[in-house]
Formats: C-alpha cells, sequence, structure tokens
C-alpha cells in the first residue's frame, strides 16, 4: 500500500499483486480535509490507462468540467489531465491497464461519462452505497478489490496478440521490433489498438516513453536531461521537451525542479 499525504489531502494506492495484476494497475482511495481553506490541484498522468471513478462527496472537477455524479466512467488517458478537489472530497477508484476497460465496458469516450445514478445496475448502486458508508481508505480499497474480482471476468478481456504486443511495446523503444514478434500482420495490429485503446500503437509508444522518463526523473530529478532523452528512445533534447508538454502537459526541467522542491 502506498500512501501520499499532507496536512490536507490523502492518496492510498494498492497495486494488486497475482491474477488482478494483469489487468488492474491501482485501487485508490482519496480525501480532502473538510476544515482546508481551499480546493486541492492535482494532476493525472497520461499513461494510455482507463477507469472507474467513484466520487462520494459533492462535486469535483476534471480539467474544467464540475462533475457531481457518484460513479464516472474515465476515458483513455493520452495527456495529462487536473483533477480539482474541494474541501470533503472523498474518492475511491479502479485504474485498469490499457484495453482493459473496453474489454470490460464495452465502449470508448472521449470525455468522462457520468453515469446517472437511477440508471446504475444493482452491483454498481450496491458498492456504491458500500463505498459512501466506508470511511476508512483501506477499507474501502479492499472493498474495491473484493468487488472488482466477484462482478469481473477478465479471461477474454483482450486478445491474445494485443497483450503480446503490448508487452512488447512495454519492453522496447522502436516499434519495429514488433514486427515477426506478434502474430498478427501490422494492419491486423492497429485495428485492434484502435479498437481496444482508442489509439494508434505509435502514440502509445509516445505515450510510454514519456511516462519511462517522468518515473525517471520522479526518483533523480538532478539527472542530466540530455541523457535522460536518449536514454528513453527521444532523438535529441528537444524532442522530449515537445513530447513532455504535449503529452504532460510540463517541461522535464520544470518537472525536475517541482520534484526537487518537494523532496526538499
Amino acid at each position: 500500500m502506498t500512501q501520499q499525504a499532507d496536512s490536507s489531502f490523502i492518496f492510498e494506492l494498492f497495486q494488486p499483486k497475482g491474477r488482478l495484476s494483469t489487468y488492474v494497475q491501482g485501487i485508490w482511495s482519496a480525501s480532502v480535509s473538510p476544515n482546508d481553506s481551499g480546493s486541492i490541484k492535482r494532476w493525472l498522468q497520461g499513461d494510455a490507462c482507463s477507469g472507474i471513478l467513484f466520487n462520494l462527496n459533492g462535486p469535483i472537477y476534471l480539467d474544467k468540467t464540475q462533475y457531481s455524479a457518484k460513479v464516472l466512467l474515465l476515458s483513455v488517458s493520452k495527456q495529462a489531465h487536473s483533477v480539482t478537489l474541494p474541501a470533503g472530497s472523498q474518492l475511491a477508484g479502479i485504474r485498469f491497464h490499457p484495453g482493459v476497460s473496453f474489454g470490460i465496458f464495452k465502449t470508448h469516450c472521449d470525455q468522462p461519462v457520468a453515469l446517472k445514478e437511477g440508471a446504475l445496475s444493482l452491483e454498481l448502486q450496491a458498492i456504491v452505497n458500500h463505498l459512501v458508508n466506508t470511511p476508512g481508505h483501506y477499507a474501502r480499497i479492499s472493498a474495491l478489490y473484493k468487488w472488482v474480482n466477484r462482478i469481473t471476468n477478465f479471461s477474454d478481456v483482450i486478445p491474445t496478440s494485443l497483450s503480446h504486443a503490448l508487452n512488447i511495446v512495454q519492453k522496447t523503444q522502436a516499434l519495429g521490433l514488433l514486427n515477426g514478434d506478434v502474430p498478427v500482420s501490422q494492419r491486423q495490429l492497429e485495428r485492434q489498438f484502435q479498437k481496444w485503446i482508442d489509439m494508434t500503437p505509435k502514440q502509445y509508444q509516445r505515450i510510454l516513453r514519456v511516462k519511462r522518463a517522468l518515473n525517471f526523473l520522479k526518483q533523480t530529478p538532478d539527472t542530466d536531461l540530455v541523457a535522460l532523452a536518449l536514454d528513453n528512445g527521444f532523438s535529441d533534447q528537444a524532442h522530449m521537451t515537445r513530447e513532455f508538454k504535449q503529452i504532460a502537459k510540463v517541461t522535464p526541467k520544470k518537472y525536475s525542479k517541482l520534484v526537487a522542491f518537494r523532496q526538499n
């Protein structure tokens, strides 16, 4: 269990092990103190994943749009998004690995989809009621872990060929290395990526490059940016900076300074 906390904001994250880890990136719970004097703003990393968010107490803002619904289906994350949480906010959610959310919900959305409370399935309504009446972060995460295990059949969530291709792209820097490694043609692979992840393999690779570089900077904010760019498959530092601006909404230099400031 990972915890991030300051004087008013608490974020708990559980990353499953075993069977569920293949499909679920993380199960989380967050809150803002009701005594906080203002709203808390955080950035959600672009990672090609999607998920389901349970908004348990009042409106929140994703980018500049207000949402009050208890259940939100989150779109595939192609770039960083801001979330603004007023005082007293209580949330929980599940983050699925790429392609899994489409396999479960059979839909893609350009923006978060607010599910009307009267139209929720019995299973969704039951877990919402349980989360609303469960104040502890660990208890909420435990409830969501049991819920997603019980209601979801993961056996055929995404095609085996797509799962194999995703694993290869995650481990390599060049899409050309996919040739001959995946038992489908490049055109079939393109169609699978578009259907299940709502993006091309090349776009997925770009997001992974930025994500890897961000994670490295988070651990080593004083790293040399030229070396970081080359080590992560960018042609040069200027290329990395352009990709960061488009996908992470921040430059590598600014991000490294923010990380260093928080660590001091």
